[in-house]
């Protein structure tokens, strides 16, 4: 039980302890360190006046101004011209008028107020600043200057332990590259980290950038941006549901919902991940991308596992967009599925790869490349290579098969009008006189071949070269064996829809 008692005893002894020296922290007394010139007149008040090379002490706070009032009673001071305010290692402080409370360490400064920590400068027409605490702040507009960081707010607090500023209302970050617009930012001036609370925008001479939260380091240039976020540029505009930047390095990186639309291209692209190198200017899209281009008064749609931008247009260069596994692309008079394609924004060429097939109209069109060339009025050709198959299904379910080394189709109007075959050509053409009769059937093996096509799918003519060998059948009599060229499939269950984008 003494033991207890004695424990008790010593506890309450040191916490008695600990609130007195607290309590005289907080009651130390101001000093007079000195002054030209003090008077004290009761009449006038319970004050000292203190005139010249005025300096006082508390703690480790000193002050100099030109002329005080001391209330020695309260531990207050009201001070007048040029104010000087320091703590070590903290604060340097400057103003023209200071009402200072010692008992709640409260310094009231006014006047052509200056803060700085060594690094920062902060200006303002009044600052509120608690000693104890090591908190200011100005209701009244303020300026920061940060080395090439410029700031502006109407309302501002000062965290001078952590080097934090959190700053409220019109607030304006200037930086030779860019201006930051924002309703709310907190900003570190150690780490040099302004975080962005509100609805935010950076503007520079590239791009402006929108956000409702985010964050900059303004040293190391790495930026982070979401809720809401957007980059917009003259001609192209990235929406994502979170972005990254990393502009001494140049890339970029998004996340989720993505929107990348160019109105220069009339292209944009949709997905998941996006990354941009800002300096090789090429964007990479993942998480099951898809794009929309305008084209021919049509839209051309694309789908992919991976889609890449190459932008760079310097030395000659194109502009052309890669798509890679499990590609799709669907507009009225083309669809396609290959696994890999190339398309080229100068002149509308698209050029798919590893196992492609195509369809125009009626048509199906297979080979190991297929390149398709376009002008003003849709598909102008295209070239099959390594062996190239074309396939046209006619009204009556028939195949009209057309096959080679090297294809080359050309189209009016969506329709091919002539095949040019070169190598191993093989053609089987079912020769229909109206939509019900066959005169029969051509079978022909040449090393090189033109096949001529009039208006409504018939065979015109065939131009036979380099060996040609040719039997036409009558329908009825035409070997069944001999109705599939070797390699045949039909793969209607592949061709891509509109709904599917």
């Amino acid at each position: 039980m003494v033991k207890h008692l004695l424990t008790f005893t010593l506890v309450f002894l040191c916490l008695l302890a600990l609130g007195q020296n607290t309590n005289a922290l907080k009651k130390s007394k101001i000093e007079i360190l000195s002054a030209d010139e003090l008077s004290y007149n009761q009449a006038v008040g319970k004050y000292q006046i203190c005139r010249g090379n005025v300096r006082f002490k508390q703690g480790e706070m000193l002050m100099d101004c030109d002329s005080a009032r001391f209330y020695e009673e309260v531990n207050k001071i009201e001070a007048f011209g040029d104010i000087y305010i320091r703590q070590r290692d903290t604060l340097d402080l400057w103003g023209k008028y200071l009402e200072y409370d010692g008992d709640t360490r409260l310094a009231k400064v006014s006047n052509n107020v200056k803060l700085t920590d060594g690094k920062m400068i902060l200006t303002t027409d009044q600052l509120n600043y608690n000693m104890a605490d090591k908190v200011g702040y100005y209701t009244t507009g303020g300026d920061i200057v940060n080395g090439e960081d410029k700031l502006y707010s109407e309302r501002g607090t000062y965290y001078s332990r952590s080097k934090e500023f959190f700053f409220k209302d019109s607030v304006r970050l200037t930086n030779p590259e860019y201006i930051m617009d924002c309703d709310t930012l907190k900003y570190n001036t150690k780490s040099k980290l302004a975080t962005f609370l509100g609805p935010t925008y950076i503007r520079s001479e590239e791009n402006t950038i929108y956000c409702q939260y985010g964050w900059y380091n303004t040293e190391k240039e790495v930026s982070q941006f979401s809720k809401g976020a957007y980059i917009e540029g003259e001609s192209n505009k990235l929406i994502a549901d979170s972005m990254m930047y990393y502009r001494i390095s140049g890339l970029g990186e998004a996340f989720g919902n993505i929107s990348m639309i160019d109105t220069a291209e009339e292209i944009a692209i949709f997905g998941e991940y996006g990354k941009y190198q800002r300096l090789e200017k090429i964007t990479m899209v993942t998480g099951s991308p898809r794009a929309i281009k305008k084209i021919d008064g049509d839209s051309l749609y694309f789908r992919a596992d991976t889609f890449i931008d190459l932008a760079d247009t310097l030395q000659g260069k194109k502009r052309r967009l890669l798509a890679y596994r499990a590609v799709k692309l669907y507009k009225s008079d083309m669809q396609a599925v290959s696994d890999s394609m190339e398309y080229n924004f100068t002149d509308s060429t698209i050029g798919f790869y590893t196992n492609p097939i195509l369809w125009t109209d009626s048509n199906q069109v297979t080979g190991d490349t297929i390149i398709v060339y376009r002008n003003k009025d849709g598909i102008e050709r295209l070239e099959a290579y390594r062996n190239g198959y074309v396939i046209e299904r006619d009204p009556n379910s028939l195949y009209n098969q057309i096959k080679g080394k090297h294809l080359e189709a050309f189209f009016i109007e969506g329709k091919i009008y002539k095949v040019d075959v070169d190598g191993n050509g093989q053609s089987v053409y079912y020769a229909l006189e109206d939509s019900a009769k066959y005169s029969g059937v051509n079978d022909v093996v040449c090393g090189r071949m033109t096949i001529n096509i009039d208006t409504n799918s018939r065979i015109r003519t065939i131009v036979f070269k380099n060996k040609p060998k040719a039997t036409f059948y009558p329908l009825e009599k035409f070997p069944k064996n001999k109705s599939r060229l070797q390699g045949f499939n039909w793969y209607s269950k592949q061709r891509p829809k509109k709904s599917i984008f």
